[in-house]
């Protein structure tokens, strides 16, 4: 339990820290300031920002089952299965993809 009670807090520091560089670089890009650093800081943290809040919250869920102490061996196969094919699509979407441009 101590492990993924650990794994929670470190996920949350790191969602706060990417996101607030994801959505100051966001605030930078809407108001024309620095705009090549904040695109290059925007394209890169936006896929850290949604795997962190991912983790967070499946360790969230996996902290607040009923039985803390029980076998959870089919959960977490199930949760990082979803982790990692989230992160897949994620990639397949920012490389293969074109960008739309207004």
């Amino acid at each position: 339990m101590k492990t993924i009670q650990n794994i929670k807090k470190v996920a949350l520091l790191f969602f706060i820290v990417t996101g607030v560089l994801h959505l100051g670089s966001t605030a930078m890009i809407i108001n024309n300031l620095y705009l090549k650093e904040a695109f290059i800081v925007n394209r890169v943290m936006d896929i850290p920002f949604i795997i962190t809040g991912i983790i967070y919250g499946f360790s969230s869920i996996r902290l607040s089952v009923e039985n803390p102490e029980g076998s959870h061996k089919i959960m977490n196969i199930v949760f990082i299965s979803i982790t990692v094919l989230m992160l897949a699509g994620l990639l397949f979407i920012n490389l293969f993809l074109p960008t739309l441009k207004a």
